[in-house]
């Protein structure tokens, strides 16, 4: 995934990139030969793109947000339609450990992820629908009724489960984009910057306000970006001391 080299808040790149958009275009006929054609251009409409890009990427995690709630409602339903079919079965198959641990997977806990609670609670249903089996069961209380619901409640979450994972795969689709768009507002942030820099010189003070429109003294902001550190050297020591 595209890393972001923006190491300051998203939203102090799109406020101080509105304000260096707006004195590009502002001071267009000065900045025009030091800045490739279109430049001020595919400046704000990655801007546009930016913005609309993290709506889109936090829109995305409040998705796979709300359907981790919903998988977890629909997980209780499988967990307790799993154990009432164990619990049954204890009672109906009662000395036959090998038929409960393999057939119903009775003791069988682990692993706990979501793929292989799914792949025991088929297990324990295709156990369930073994005629012989459904017999048995239903002599201790279990019957096709509640077959049939632990099916449709395995159903359910498998589907929440699928649905989740694309959640989660858009997401980090969007993430990428954004962060990708985002990297080269701030490049063609900076290229602005350099070309304002260039034509409004520090060292002239009637520049300090032109300089203020580009934000030359204050983006991107102190600590934004990431810089090597330097280890000093280390100071000669002096014989003898």
């Amino acid at each position: 995934m595209t890393e972001s080299n923006i190491h300051f808040p998203l939203a102090v790149l799109l406020r101080d990139g509105e304000a260096i958009c707006d004195a590009a275009d502002k001071y267009a006929a000065d900045l025009g030969a030091r800045l490739p054609g279109g430049y001020a251009v595919e400046a704000r409409t990655l801007l546009g793109k930016v913005s609309t890009g993290d709506a889109a990427q936090k829109g995305g995690a409040a998705t796979v947000g709300t359907l981790t709630q919903e998988q977890n409602a629909k997980l209780q339903v499988v967990q307790d339609k799993l154990n009432g079919a164990r619990d049954t079965a204890k009672r109906a198959f009662k000395g036959s450990d090998v038929k409960l641990h393999e057939e119903f997977q009775v003791g069988v806990n682990k692993p706990s992820d979501m793929a292989s609670i799914l792949q025991r609670a088929r297990i324990v249903l295709t156990a369930c629908q073994n005629a012989d089996n459904a017999a048995a069961l239903a002599g201790k209380g279990w019957v096709a009724t509640d077959t049939t619901a632990f099916a449709t409640a395995i159903q359910a979450l498998d589907s929440t489960d699928a649905t989740q994972e694309s959640a989660k795969a858009g997401k980090k689709g969007t993430t990428a984009d954004r962060n990708q768009q985002a990297n080269d507002l701030y490049e063609h942030l900076l290229t602005i910057q350099n070309a304002a820099n260039l034509q409004w010189p520090q060292r002239d003070n009637a520049n300090t306000a032109v300089r203020s429109e580009f934000r030359l003294d204050t983006f991107p902001p102190s600590g934004g970006t990431k810089k090597k550190s330097i280890t000093p050297p280390a100071t000669p020591q002096t014989p003898g001391k």
